[in-house]
């Protein structure tokens, strides 16, 4: 049986350089996809039957546009998501500072212990997944959250607070290339989640100027992703099947984050380092796809987890202006990151409709370890209490990523 696949898999791929030229491959996908047609059953029994001697040989295209390796982007999403949380609690504890200090000359604002908060964020990335090595796919997407916490100042030196979130996050994966009457669909597929979060938070003064603070949090997360991909026998001549797919899984994320740095006041301008660490996990939750276009392709995707350790460094600075209206205080700010979990995250996959269970593991690519933020806000703390914010950031350096986060809020202390 080996050596009737390599006949005709050397003729089929004769065939195809001496018409086509250079195209889209993936060996290891086709190896898969061979053992696959030894044991199909139902409409995947008919694609293999559509392949020279019912082999399973597959178009070069169709290699790549097969390989399901959409899966290995969606715990990224939710790890990128739950760092930025843990820069919104640094955030939260810039604020709070911000609306204690003066200029020397601005009244202290009187408020009681209790503080509320307010916020809706917008979020926009877009992702380089390398699909040269087939490992991870191109995608961009956005996502809004709308945010109610609690702040408690239970001293002088320490405040406590409580978030709860509400986030949707869409994003698509670029189209694959057209080749020899191989028409893919206008992307290769989509993905959209819903995601519910707590976030806990805890600041403490040390000294006059010195600060550190903890932050957790927990996020449940219901998704629905889809596929867009062509099957196409090897020698180009049939007319291709169109393979639409879609799943629902679920998603469960942690993490702690721990930050500290030291302020340095010189009259109205403020300034400061400060370094910290994130650790996360998310856990998405094996599904199997629904076959929508009766193709036969569907797959069972096995859960996995995505771990991060991220650890960052930056300096801050920030000027306090007073006004009769209120103070008026701009911030910018850049840091470093570095991420330690490294290892490429890994998915079984199979087709539902083989009998024989053979997996396929896809493997992401290692990605880039390092990385800048720079971020810029504006904070105003009225007489009454009132403290409104808009805080703008973006991540740059890295070789496959690029976002950017935008947060308007209002904090309200009684």
């Amino acid at each position: 049986m080996r050596r009737l696949r390599g006949i005709y898999c050397a003729a089929a791929a004769g065939s195809l350089l001496a018409s086509a030229g250079a195209m889209a491959a993936n060996a290891e996908f086709q190896d898969f996809f061979f053992d696959v047609c030894g044991a199909p059953s139902g409409a995947l029994a008919t694609r293999c039957a559509e392949t020279t001697a019912g082999l399973g040989n597959l178009s070069g295209d169709s290699e790549s546009s097969l390989n399901p390796s959409q899966n290995l982007s969606h715990n990224q999403s939710l790890v990128g998501s739950a760092v930025a949380r843990s820069k919104e609690a640094r955030e939260r504890g810039e604020k709070l500072r911000e609306g204690e200090v003066g200029d020397g000359s601005a009244a202290q604002v009187a408020a009681g212990p209790w503080s509320l908060l307010l916020n809706v964020r917008g979020s926009w990335f877009e992702s380089d997944g390398n699909s040269a090595t087939d490992r991870e796919r191109d995608l961009e997407g956005d996502s809004h959250a709308a945010e109610i916490g609690v702040d408690y100042r239970a001293s002088e030196r320490v405040v406590l607070g409580a978030l709860l979130g509400l986030e949707r996050t869409d994003y698509e994966y670029a189209a694959e290339n057209p080749g020899v009457n191989f028409t893919p669909a206008s992307i290769a597929g989509d993905a959209e989640s819903e995601d519910v979060y707590l976030t806990l938070f805890g600041s403490w003064t040390v000294g006059g100027h010195g600060f550190v603070e903890l932050a957790g949090g927990y996020e449940q997360a219901e998704g629905t992703f889809r596929r867009n991909s062509v099957f196409q026998e090897s020698t180009r001549t049939l007319g291709q099947v169109d393979v639409r797919t879609s799943g629902d899984s679920d998603t469960t994320v942690t993490w702690l984050g721990i930050n500290a740095g030291f302020d340095v006041d010189r009259g109205a301008l403020s300034f400061g380092p400060y370094v910290g660490l994130t650790s996360t996990s998310a856990k998405l939750d094996a599904y199997t796809e629904r076959d929508l276009s009766n193709s036969g392709l569907n797959m069972h995707f096995g859960s996995t987890t995505r771990d991060s350790l991220l650890a960052h460094a930056g300096v801050r600075t920030s000027y306090v202006f007073s006004t009769g209206v209120g103070v008026f205080v701009p911030q910018v700010r850049v840091e470093y990151q570095y991420e330690f979990e490294d290892d490429p995250q890994t998915v079984d996959a199979r087709f539902e409709l083989d009998t024989a269970g053979t997996e396929y593991r896809l493997t992401g690519g290692s990605g880039d370890n390092d990385a800048f933020n720079a971020g810029l806000s504006l904070s105003t703390v009225l007489p009454n209490g009132w403290m409104p914010f808009v805080d703008f950031s973006m991540l740059f350096g890295h070789d496959t990523l690029e976002r950017q986060r935008a947060t308007l809020g209002l904090r309200v202390e009684f």
